[in-house]
């Protein structure tokens, strides 16, 4: 994947690619999906020393529920407030970058390039998981970083300096 949008990559239409993701989340099991390997730690850390999380997503609503309960199965929790920014495959009702303003969010950890910068130009810090889709995005508010174990230290930095 050298670009966030998944449906050239796949070699179909938007609407065509929009149906398959909705598909897989109808059909999918909670278990099938996976945490990326150190998110749990992390996460924990974070959550044991009364950092306050938020998840954005612009995952359709329909999908509200299904994404609470996967965030409650896997990360054991209930403690990490779930926001949806609208739908992905529409026009979304507010943009992470615009969440993140009006709740005083100060750092995000991302993997949209374009959601990046977005944050980083309303002078918010990103962390930003380096995946081949993003390889262009630079900014001085972005912190590239390969996995969560980097992704933690960068956080620590960040807030040893505000």
């Amino acid at each position: 994947f050298l670009e966030y949008k998944w449906w050239p990559v796949w070699g179909m239409g938007k609407e065509e690619a929009v149906k398959f993701v909705d598909k897989f989340h109808e059909t999918h099991k909670l278990e099938e999906v996976k945490l990326v390997e150190g998110a749990l730690e992390s996460i924990n850390n974070l959550l044991n020393n009364n950092h306050e999380l938020f998840v954005i997503t612009a995952r359709p609503i329909k999908f509200k529920e299904k994404v609470e309960n996967w965030i409650t199965y896997h990360l054991k929790t209930n403690k990490i407030n779930v926001i949806h920014a609208g739908d992905f495959h529409k026009v979304q009702a507010s943009t992470k970058a615009e969440i993140c303003s009006e709740l005083g969010i100060k750092v995000i950890l991302e993997d949209s390039g374009e959601t990046a910068i977005e944050c980083a130009q309303k002078n918010i810090s990103v962390i930003l998981f380096d995946k081949p889709w993003n390889k262009i995005h630079k900014h001085k508010k972005i912190v590239r970083v390969k996995e969560w174990q980097e992704a933690m230290h960068a956080l620590s930095s960040i807030i040893k300096k505000s």
